[in-house]
Order: C-alpha cells, then structure tokens, then sequence
C-alpha cells in the first residue's frame, strides 16, 4: 500500500536564539524541505509543521500540534533527532 500522506517532525535545536534565525536554523532546511519537495512531486500529500519551543521541546506541547494533522494507517511518520523521540513516545 502506498502512503497517502507523511507528516515530518523536527528536531530540537540547542537554544532559541540559533532556532529563530534563519541562517542557523535546520528544522526547515537540510534534507527536510528536499524530501518534502520529492514526496509532493510523487503526489504525495506531505505536512512539516513547526512545533512549538522546539528548543525547550515539552511532549504535551508538541502533542497539541501533532493532533492537528490527519494521522491514520495510511500516513508515514518522519521524525529527526528530537522528533524521533516524540513520535515514539
């Protein structure tokens, strides 16, 4: 079965000066945005949202973002660094 939609979390950067920056921070650069590009080119339905305080992460926080998406059988879950260890939890 193909996936229908993939929803990417990511990771925690040290402090929230470098998150707020745009030249140093990575959630929206590296390989995110470029697998998200790939996926939607596949028409593949592809969500990467910013979770709150990503520098000062707290699960129930990143819970409430997470719960605003469609997340079913059909979805593929991406996490890195910190993301992974939300999505597993």
């Amino acid at each position: 079965m193909t996936a229908k939609n993939v929803l990417i979390i990511h990771g925690c950067p040290r402090n929230a000066e470098k998150a707020m920056n745009p030249e140093t921070r990575t959630y929206d650069k590296h390989w995110i945005p470029w697998t998200k590009k790939q996926l939607l080119a596949k028409n593949i339905k592809t969500e990467t949202p910013l979770m709150p305080s990503p520098w000062q992460p707290e699960y129930k926080k990143f819970k409430i973002e997470f719960e605003k998406y469609n997340v079913d059988e059909n979805t593929i879950l991406i996490g890195h660094s910190c993301g992974c260890a939300f999505l597993v939890r």
